[in-house]
């Protein structure tokens, strides 16, 4: 058990893809225009491509990037921005103006994570904060010692975040990130984790047998209603 985090286990990442997909579509039928925060990485393209087979209609609902990498430009194909881009605007047809991106180039990183945090404070409470889970723990970039009240903010990336990162920068990853915070990712009607594949086992023993605490960011959602974790059976302890 995780700590007061609802737990569904399923049999695979297809079968997570199809349960996560069921939710999102759900909300989308019910609210067209419903406040999305979304995830880059591996682990959510399943989903993302299941939403895409059934064409879902996500042209009126507000996208919102967690984020982003200092010092990689949208254009990049390695920033996160052109993930969602490729990933969930292009599929999903969604309205650039409800696009709510991050600048890895800009000149003024603490800036520019302020004016992404302010554009979210300017919308409705976000229906939907879906998350992927790092092997050490983060959410987002809200690395190892983070706390619940942290907003959104430029972090100092952790060595396994770097590592995990270094295939695409040919071993020389950025060393920061910018990130919405706990205070914001904690802040929707609901959100729905994933971890799927054996390389999240470690984290979710940790999950299952340490108590809430900051050196293990996920955990702090454990106090948070309508917090909900999908995994597979390669990634269950046990």
């Amino acid at each position: 058990m995780t700590h007061s985090i609802p737990l569904q286990r399923e049999t695979d990442v297809g079968a997570v893809a199809v349960r996560a997909a069921d939710r999102i579509a759900a909300l989308l039928a019910a609210r067209p225009e419903a406040v999305l925060l979304l995830p880059a990485g591996a682990t959510p393209i399943p989903v993302y491509r299941e939403l895409a087979r059934r064409r879902v209609d996500a042209s009126r609902a507000w996208i919102v990037q967690l984020d982003e990498l200092v010092g990689v430009a949208p254009t990049d194909p390695r920033s996160f921005a052109a993930f969602l881009a490729e990933h969930w605007l292009g599929p999903f047809a969604t309205r650039p103006e409800r696009a709510l991106l991050l600048d890895g180039s800009a000149p003024d990183p603490a800036a520019e994570i302020a004016r992404h945090a302010a554009r979210l404070r300017a919308l409705p409470r976000p229906d939907l904060v879906l998350l992927g889970i790092g092997c050490n723990g983060h959410v987002a970039f809200n690395e190892p010692g983070t706390t619940l009240q942290d907003g959104a903010r430029v972090v100092e990336l952790a060595a396994t975040t770097r590592d995990a990162l270094g295939t695409h920068f040919d071993g020389a990853a950025p060393t920061h990130g910018m990130t919405l915070g706990l205070a914001e990712l904690s802040s929707g009607a609901a959100t729905l984790l994933l971890a799927t594949g054996a390389s999240k086992a470690a984290v979710l023993t940790r999950l299952a047998t340490e108590p809430p605490s900051p050196s293990l960011p996920v955990s702090l959602l454990a106090g948070v209603p309508n917090v909900e974790l999908l995994a597979d059976a390669a990634a269950l302890p046990g």
